[in-house]
C-alpha cells in the first residue's frame, strides 16, 4: 500500500481502516509502526439490509445488486449516498478518538481496505468528510500481473485482499 502514497509513505500518519460487513477496523501506522487500533461495529451488511427493506430483495440478490451495479435507478440518491455519508462520519469518529487518546492531532493519508471501498464515491466522500487525502488500498499496485489475471476483475475485488496478499508476502520475508 506504501506504493500508492507519496514519498512511500515514510514520515507520515497513515489510518488504514477496513469495513468489511459487520466490523470497521482503524489502524493507524507511521513507518510502519502501529500507533492506534479501534474495532467498531460498522459495516456493508447495514447497506445490504436497507436494499433488502427498499425493494423486497433477498439478501444475495442484494448482495450482487450491490457488486454489478445492477439496482434500482433512485438506489443512489435513496440508500448509497446516505450510506457513504455514515461512513464517512463513522471514519471521522474514529479519528476524533486518536486525536483525543494519543499526542497526535493529525493524519496525513486514509487506505480504504475491505468489502466497502470497493463502492463507487466512497473515497470521494471520506476525503470530502475529514479533508484528508484518501486512496483505495491496492496491494498489487506495482505488481507484474499474470496473463491469466483479469486486470479488472483483480481491481474489483483489491480492497478485500489486502490481508490475504500481506500474509501471502510474509512468505517472501527473509
Amino acid at each position: 500500500v506504501e506504493r500508492q502514497l507519496p514519498d512511500g509513505g515514510k514520515n507520515k500518519v497513515i489510518a488504514l481502516v477496513d469495513v468489511g460487513a459487520n466490523v470497521m477496523n482503524v489502524t493507524i501506522l507511521r513507518n510502519g509502526q502501529s500507533l492506534y487500533s479501534r474495532e467498531q461495529a460498522f459495516g456493508g451488511s447495514q447497506l445490504t439490509q436497507d436494499i433488502v427493506r427498499q425493494y423486497g430483495m433477498s439478501h444475495e440478490e442484494a448482495e450482487a445488486g450491490k457488486r454489478t451495479g445492477t439496482l434500482p435507478e433512485n438506489f443512489e440518491a435513496e440508500l448509497l449516498r446516505p450510506f457513504l455519508d455514515n461512513y464517512s462520519l463513522e471514519i471521522s469518529r474514529a479519528l476524533q478518538f486518536f486525536f483525543t487518546s494519543t499526542q497526535y492531532n493529525q493524519v496525513d493519508h486514509i487506505v480504504l481496505a475491505g468489502g466497502c471501498a470497493v463502492m463507487a464515491g466512497v473515497d470521494e466522500a471520506v476525503t470530502g468528510r475529514t479533508q484528508i487525502d484518501t486512496v483505495i488500498a491496492n496491494p498489487f499496485a506495482g505488481m507484474t500481473l499474470s496473463q491469466r489475471v483479469r486486470p479488472n476483475a483483480l481491481a474489483a475485488d483489491a480492497p478485500s485482499l489486502l490481508v490475504a496478499c500481506g500474509l501471502a508476502l510474509r512468505r517472501f520475508d527473509q
